[in-house]
């Protein structure tokens, strides 16, 4: 004997309740009448109680039927709700990322804007911090999804690109920026302003220098892109920064570019997830989001 009422049962009930006419019930649940039926008296069986008045072929609500409407009724349009929140393609829910500060300060926000004014139920939580950070959340479950201006080395996670940047040699010193283009070799011995170790924006740099590196005079590492900033007005002073962080210095002449023969600093930003991450509707929509975003943007 059937202990515990269905939903099906209840959507039954419900329609019954609107619609008490067993052959309009039975074209609309595409079910027989008897299937229909067969389903009311399990339901009250259940309950131990009539739902119905049964007359003449008619069926009427009773009083126990009708408290029971007034309770259930608002139960079983709640339980729809949350099951269409996944089957539909309106989507809903919290995302939680990790984010690299270039990323995060530069690319995330409008893409996540974007995001929410196509899909208004869904919510973000960001973490930021280096790409070996980012790395670590992904790795104890941190976060549902990262983005990264780095390499890392974690067989565990999975990577592909979702966009380009190119690093800019930048001072505070226009004398320096002034003559139109350096060799590389005439740069080494300037005092270099780094990023900590874990920033990807330092180690795409050193990679790219290759053997410059162990000439390379670095003067001062700082954890922050605007502590890095603060300290190029010093003369013959020169960091490696991210197109995105020195757009406005830039533009209004509190920073200067300068140029480099022979040598470009570019880099991938990727999307990592871990490989044995779940991929839920949302997160899959998002992906497929931020892998688009260049042609968005």
């Amino acid at each position: 004997m059937q202990t515990s009422m269905t939903i099906k049962q209840l959507e039954l009930f419900i329609a019954l309740a609107e619609t008490p006419h067993l052959g309009k019930v039975s074209q609309e649940k595409h079910l027989s009448q008897s299937a229909i039926s067969t389903a009311i008296k399990n339901l009250e069986e259940i309950l131990e109680t009539k739902l119905f008045d049964r007359s003449n072929k008619k069926i009427i609500l009773n009083e126990d039927g009708r408290l029971f409407l007034r309770r259930v009724e608002p139960l079983v349009t709640q339980l729809q709700w949350c099951e269409n929140i996944f089957r539909d393609a309106h989507l809903h829910g919290s995302l939680n990322i990790g984010v690299s500060s270039t990323i995060a300060k530069s690319i995330l926000p409008r893409m996540l804007y974007r995001f929410i004014e196509l899909h208004e139920g869904v919510t973000f939580r960001t973490e930021t911090g280096n790409t070996q950070t980012v790395v670590n959340l992904i790795e104890k479950g941190g976060v549902d999804i990262g983005f990264i201006e780095g390499e890392y080395h974690c067989v565990d996670i999975q990577k592909e690109v979702f966009g380009t940047d190119e690093l800019y040699i930048v001072t505070g010193d226009k004398k320096l920026a002034d003559k139109k283009a350096y060799r590389m070799e005439e740069l080494l011995q300037k005092r270099w302003i780094l990023r900590e170790k874990g920033s990807g924006t330092r180690e795409v740099f050193l990679r790219h220098l290759g053997a410059h590196t162990q000439n390379l005079n670095v003067f001062m590492q700082i954890d922050n892109t605007g502590g890095v900033k603060s300290v190029l007005r010093n003369s013959d002073t020169l960091a490696c920064m991210s197109r995105y962080h020195v757009k406005f210095e830039l533009e209004h002449g509190s920073l200067y570019r300068v140029r480099v023969k022979d040598m470009s600093f570019t880099r991938p930003f990727y999307l990592i997830w871990h490989r044995n991450k779940y991929i839920s509707s949302l997160l899959n929509e998002f992906m497929n989001f931020s892998r688009s975003w260049d042609e968005i943007a």
